[in-house]
């Protein structure tokens, strides 16, 4: 199954560099994650936390007059791995179509060797 074209192009881009330059990525991912819009920060209990992490993860995503989706995570800046996979994940992910993003499968990640 293809993945929205953003993000095969990520996944082909660090599936591709050696393991320092995933790690500078994967830093690079993580210290441009986005801040929690202002109209958010006092909502978290309308996010979705992500239960299987171990870094408290929580989730909004916003459906957009195109559209698509626009997601906004809320991840504590100690955890700087978590924020960067997320990032990746929102760079190519954010605008696409629900149906885009429900195809994605579990493992897309597995070409990038990030595990």
């Amino acid at each position: 199954m293809p993945l929205p074209p953003k993000l095969q192009e990520i996944v082909d881009d660090i599936a591709g560099m050696t393991r320092q330059e995933k790690l500078e990525t994967l830093i690079a991912y993580a210290e441009t994650f986005p801040p929690l819009p202002e109209w958010l920060k006092d909502k978290r209990d309308q996010m979705e936390p992500v239960p299987e992490c171990m870094t408290p993860v929580f989730l909004f995503a916003e459906k957009l007059p195109s559209g698509g989706i626009h997601f906004h995570l809320d991840i504590p800046p100690q955890s700087p791995t978590v924020r960067g996979l997320a990032s990746i994940l929102t760079n190519g992910l954010n605008g696409c179509a629900p149906e885009e993003i429900i195809r994605v499968p579990g493992d897309f990640y597995l070409p990038m060797n990030l595990q």
